[in-house]
């Protein structure tokens, strides 16, 4: 008799879910197991936040309601790291004598290396593993000498390549003739968020109909209006892609349905939203690609020794939305306020953090990691090299924001900053990004760095680094 172990991870769906899939697609007979399995240590020293562990939280209420109208109930179990999943995973295979196995592919390099010993020590067990992080697989991308992609725009050719030559429209959910049953209870990943998470879907049917409205009014203007802040001009889907309450093969698919044709044939407007998705498989090919990314290095060796200031008073100004720059410290007032911040605005202030006030990218990057509902390593770790110049594909090092011309180009009213510091709404338009030149009313905070010198020393910096 078969007994059928289904594994969630980042992948709290039931709907296009590869492993889900598969797994269901047998006589109802067949006994089938739902787990999802914490592994609280570990997440803690990775620096998972309580807005993370929460809104998973949310999101596996939901997948045990949907798991429950399909006859499953979803087993929640606490355990203190990886080492402990494999055991357990052993050890309930063997006791409740499971057949096969299910789970789909994750590529940091602790949950590869976990998947391999499961792979290897479940030798009476039948182990299924899917792709559906990602579109296309990591190593399906390749260079000519069969090598990762260091620079995104070459990936993104050969990626489009590739899938033109493999698109596959989302999995099937197949039917279930089981009867239905009710959810488990199970102790709770966090009691609390630290943010006002109320504006992220937490069941499938929130998150398809976000993407339907995103795809049916704004993608065809999503490249005019994603930099602007003070719009919803983005879908806004991160977190729900992040956890995987929607799959991107789901958000493909809707976008080619409103454009009736396929990606590769997109007008430009359309297709940047696209790209943003390959961006996405990008950052998740570089973890297996190059696994010192997951191991807190930077991607270019060379910059290992750079001389970072990392002052402690100007640290806690920047995560606390208190360093005299407007649109800085919006940023990162939206970040603390609402769990999620504006990507134009992620560059900008991780700019600022890394050049500016030359400080080491991995503070910035684990302050994200804390508040942001949408934490990912691939995307965070990308972002915040990339703009410390650290990174694959980085921006160069003399490349540095002016935080002050970024916002006066892309919230030029001032909406954006005045929202989330308000103090500056009575200052006249033209002086709401650099209110220093203006009196200000309230008591807005001086900027706790000079742009201009401070610009210099970053790039003065990297030229020490160089030579």
């Amino acid at each position: 008799m078969q007994h059928r172990l289904v594994w969630f991870r980042d992948d709290l769906r039931v709907r296009d879910n590869a492993a889900v899939s598969a797994a269901l697609n047998c006589d109802p007979a067949v006994q089938i197991t739902a787990i999802f399995l914490t592994a609280d240590d570990e997440w803690e020293s990775f620096g998972y936040g309580a807005n993370r562990l929460y809104y998973t939280e949310q999101l596996l209420k939901s997948l045990a309601l949907e798991l429950a109208e399909l006859g499953l109930q979803l087993q929640v179990v606490h355990l203190p790291d990886y080492a402990h999943q494999v055991q357990w995973i052993s050890n309930y295979c063997e006791r409740e004598l499971v057949t096969d196995l299910y789970f789909n592919q994750e590529y940091q390099w602790n949950e590869r290396m976990r998947d391999y010993k499961i792979t290897t020590e479940l030798t009476h067990v039948n182990v299924h593993s899917f792709v559906d992080r990602v579109v296309l697989q990591p190593s399906t991308v390749l260079t000519g000498d069969n090598r990762y992609y260091s620079v995104f725009s070459p990936f993104k050719k050969r990626w489009l390549s590739v899938y033109r030559e493999s698109s596959r429209a989302p999995y099937q959910l197949p039917g279930s003739k089981r009867p239905k049953t009710t959810p488990l209870s199970w102790t709770s990943l966090a009691d609390s968020p630290e943010s006002d998470l109320t504006a992220f879907a937490t069941n499938e049917r929130q998150a398809l109909n976000d993407l339907d409205v995103f795809t049916e009014s704004k993608l065809t203007r999503y490249d005019a209006a994603r930099n602007q802040p003070a719009i919803q001009g983005t879908s806004r889907l991160s977190a729900a892609l992040a956890r995987g309450l929607l799959s991107p093969r789901q958000c493909i698919k809707a976008a080619e349905d409103v454009m009736n044709r396929p990606i590769w044939d997109f007008p430009e407007d359309a297709f940047s939203w696209i790209n943003e998705l390959i961006w996405r498989d990008f950052y998740q090919h570089l973890l297996v690609g190059f696994p010192r990314l997951s191991k807190n290095k930077a991607f270019r060796p060379e910059t290992e020794t750079l001389q970072w200031r990392n002052n402690t008073a100007e640290i806690d100004a920047w995560k606390n939305g208190l360093t005299g720059i407007p649109i800085v410290d919006a940023g990162m007032r939206e970040l603390k306020a609402t769990g999620w911040m504006h990507n134009r605005v992620r560059m900008i202030v991780a700019q600022f953090l890394t050049k500016n006030l030359l400080c080491d990218w991995r503070i910035g990057e684990a302050h994200f990691m804390r508040y942001l509902v949408d934490s990912d390593l691939g995307a965070n770790n990308g972002g915040w090299q990339w703009s410390a110049s650290t990174g694959t594909d980085a921006a160069p090092y003399f490349r540095v924001f002016n935080p002050v011309s970024q916002g006066e180009t892309y919230d030029s009213e001032g909406a954006y900053i005045c929202h989330y510091i308000p103090e500056l709404a009575d200052l006249p338009k033209a002086k709401r990004h650099s209110p220093w030149l203006a009196s200000v009313p309230g008591g807005y905070v001086e900027p706790i760095v000079d742009l201009k010198s401070s610009r210099q020393r970053a790039i003065d910096a990297f030229k020490d680094l160089k030579a």
